[in-house]
């Protein structure tokens, strides 16, 4: 039980064998571990040398041999907070590689005027896609909010706009007249401007403006998302919103 454990925590299997065998003989020269542990002594100095890198095992030299012995078992968690702070370090460079990945993908595919992705994955990853290309007072435009929508991916809108706030984005949205309660939770955004769609007009589907990039939204059994990167329709469905904006109300009781 106790090997399987180690091992969980990043020893490998010789290495959790030999530190259960040298914690249970205490004060050893390399052969009785060997025996104990039944690991092979060709590979026992090895595996040592390792136990004693991460903290767990020591020695002292007598008569010029060397003597064994594992430190506290309390080095193992120890062990265990340098292991999650080498991993929380590694994270932030991924996440990093990721976001400059993501950047280049997006520059690297400008040549593509159209882009159709499916399941909720690919509507996610191709906002958070673009959401990368907006800089400060930049704004985000977007048509007809499903309710739909927002009672299947809630949680992750609401990230998404508490990222969008943090850097400075703006957003105007339109909701569906049956979305009030999520538009109005939109309204506790400094930078986020909320209508209603007027005479009851209710849409599954919604639209996205960015900057020169349209995103069209599905909101069928699994979402289908379709893009467009085109700066001279991007105008057009600007000034559409334009339009729909002014003919749109800021409260709608229901």
């Amino acid at each position: 039980m106790y090997e399987k454990t180690l091992e969980a925590l990043g020893l490998t299997r010789g290495e959790a064998k030999v530190y259960l065998a040298l914690n249970k003989l205490g004060e050893v020269t390399v052969g009785p571990i060997g025996k104990e542990s039944k690991v092979s002594k060709s590979k026992m100095y090895d595996i040592l040398d390792k136990l004693i890198a991460k903290g767990l095992v020591s020695y002292i030299t007598r008569n010029g041999t060397k003597y064994f012995s594992t430190n506290d078992p309390q080095m193992i968690l120890s062990y265990i907070q340098k292991k999650k702070d080498e991993l929380e370090e590694t994270q932030k460079e991924v996440e990093e590689i990721i976001q400059n990945l993501t950047l280049q993908r997006t520059l690297t595919h400008h040549h593509k005027l159209a882009e159709i992705y499916e399941g909720f994955h690919g509507l996610k990853m191709m906002r958070e896609e673009l959401m990368l290309t907006l800089k400060k007072n930049d704004e985000l435009l977007v048509l007809g909010a499903p309710k739909i929508a927002n009672e299947k991916w809630e949680a992750w809108f609401m990230d998404f706009h508490k990222r969008r706030e943090a850097k400075g984005v703006g957003m105007r949205i339109i909701y569906n007249s049956n979305a009030y309660e999520f538009g109005e939770k939109r309204k506790q955004f400094k930078h986020t401007h909320v209508k209603y769609l007027p005479n009851n007009l209710i849409s599954p589907n919604w639209i996205d403006i960015y900057n020169d990039v349209i995103l069209f939204v599905f909101v069928l059994k699994e979402p289908l998302t379709f893009v467009i990167r085109d700066n001279s329709l991007a105008q057009s469905f600007k000034a559409y919103f334009e339009i729909v904006w002014k003919a749109s109300k800021s409260q709608y009781v229901l």
